[in-house]
């Protein structure tokens, strides 16, 4: 955050001037990024929305969740272009866009325990329900710790206190969150290889799994970029160029959240379901009509 004193003097939608103030954001936010990307994950709530009321799905509410948190950061910073001084709005978009994540990351955890479920209990060195209790433990600890900090630095900054108690937490919360990615995508590694009969022999399945790799592996890069730039300080040179967190937050982010779009985990696997009953009874209508037949044949 800017250490500029005066900067409370200056009115919020003051024009930005960098000889006067460079303000909190070290930069002018773009308009235009702003809106786009504001669209692109009101989009992917909304696909979400529709998926979770056809599949009944309701676990996909936490990709919802990351999806609202992320429309009202980028909200917040397309509000910024014309109120360049707003300190409300740059609150706002630190806050929802740092623990926004940790929603679609708890999504995932829970994907990768339905995929469980049709792959079979070998598949994982774990019992699921010990795994999925772990790892919402973690994602709870790395969200409280991120909306504490986030909470100090901003209580801080208001009354013109050092931000370093409430950045370091922050701080923590995003490595704890990277730590806990890095072990999830070697558990998920893991799962399947061991599932990788079943993952051949079933398209939907493979998908999805595919789908929560890639998206996995986006979150990874997005909390690598916000460790070290939290670490920097809010006058890093990652925090004061703006085209870091187009490219290594909001385009992983996007990508991550939204390729459970067009392979979402509930529709897909709602279809395995679907084929698994077919066949079912296909198995005891062909059953059925066997011991018809030598029924009469006695």
């Amino acid at each position: 955050m800017s250490s500029d004193t005066s900067l409370s003097s200056i009115p919020a939608c003051a024009a930005w001037d960098p000889a006067v103030s460079p303000g909190d954001y070290g930069y002018r936010p773009s308009l235009a990024w702003g809106i786009v990307f504001t669209t692109l994950f009101t989009l992917i709530a909304i696909a979400q929305l529709v998926h979770l009321i056809r599949t009944r799905a309701f676990w996909t509410f936490f990709f919802i969740m990351g999806a609202v948190l992320e429309v009202l950061g980028w909200v917040a910073r397309a509000v910024s272009y014309h109120c360049p001084y707003s300190r409300a709005c740059f609150l706002m978009q630190t806050a929802t866009l740092i623990m926004g994540p940790s929603w679609t990351q708890a999504g995932i955890y829970v994907t990768l325990w339905v995929l469980i479920q049709h792959m079979g209990r070998h598949a994982s060195p774990l019992p699921p329900h010990i795994y999925l209790f772990i790892c919402f433990l973690i994602d709870v600890i790395c969200l409280t710790a991120q909306a504490t900090g986030g909470g100090l630095a901003g209580a801080a900054f208001s009354q013109g206190t050092s931000t370093t108690p409430g950045t370091l937490t922050m701080v923590v919360g995003i490595i704890a969150q990277l730590v806990a990615g890095v072990i999830f995508f070697f558990l998920l590694s893991i799962v399947l290889y061991r599932g990788s009969t079943e993952l051949q022999a079933n398209r939907p399945l493979f998908l999805v799994a595919a789908a929560t790799v890639f998206s996995t592996l986006m979150m990874i890069m997005r909390n690598v970029y916000r460790s070290v730039e939290l670490t920097e300080g809010w006058r890093g040179y990652l925090a004061t160029h703006q085209r870091y967190v187009l490219a290594l937050d909001a385009l992983p982010m996007v990508l991550s959240m939204g390729v459970y779009v067009f392979f979402h985990p509930g529709a897909h696997l709602k279809r395995i379901e679907s084929e698994d009953e077919q066949q079912e009874m296909a198995t005891r209508s062909k059953t059925m009509k066997h011991a018809v037949r030598e029924y009469f044949n006695l």
